[in-house]
């Protein structure tokens, strides 16, 4: 490659990486409606076209910044997995660590619906966020598994583990959003006895001689 082309790259990248520096910036300051193209374009000191140079659109930028969230969350959520020991530790970890995730991500916009639907790029724009969360699925089933009372069978561990997500978002949604007041319980109670009686009920319905 010519020393030429080879700055020519350089500053791609450099301007991608200015692009998602800023667009993460505005997100996080401003949610999802913060996330315009002019206003991301001067931030990152580059031209609106230049933006569609990387990105089909708002979407497939708030899915890429979404991947490399959930990648984050994965790298801080690992360790933690790999030592419990218990299934109650590990859906209090991951559960409060996504909180974060879903103040920024998950409470503005569906982004599965988008990117699993009838876009016309879904495909390409989903296949990084899918990965990045099966990678996060796949460190919590493995976790759930190996802390597991009994063995666990994989068919179990395929409905196990929609399950459990589907509880870890219900929780982030419940406390990021209003209807917390309605209930008098801290998050640690709600968390405590989430944990429980999650972890309660997936062994409960194991079958000993599994």
């Amino acid at each position: 490659m010519s020393t030429v082309m080879g700055a020519r790259w350089e500053q791609r990248d450099r301007q991608r990486l200015d692009i998602l520096t800023a667009a993460r910036q505005r997100l996080t300051d401003g949610g999802f409606v913060a996330l315009t193209m002019p206003e991301i374009a001067e931030d990152a000191g580059v031209s609106e076209d230049t933006i569609y140079i990387f990105f089909r659109g708002t979407e497939d930028l708030f899915a890429t910044l979404f991947a490399q969230r959930l990648d984050d969350f994965h790298a801080e959520i690992t360790p933690a997995c790999r030592v419990a020991e218990t299934g109650e530790q590990i859906i209090a970890t991951v559960a409060t660590a996504y909180l974060d995730v879903y103040r920024v991500f998950g409470r503005e916009l569906n982004i599965w619906a988008l990117v699993l639907g009838d876009h016309p790029a879904a495909n390409d724009i989903a296949k990084p966020l899918v990965a990045a969360s099966q990678r996060v699925l796949n460190t919590l089933g493995a976790a759930l598994t190996r802390t597991a009372k009994r063995p666990v069978a994989a068919g179990e561990l395929r409905l196990a583990l929609p399950f459990v997500w589907a509880t870890i978002t219900g929780l982030a949604e419940h406390v990021t959003g209003g209807r917390q007041v309605l209930h008098s319980c801290s998050w640690e109670q709600l968390l405590d006895f989430t944990a429980r009686t999650v972890i309660a009920g997936l062994d409960a319905m194991r079958n000993p001689q599994e």
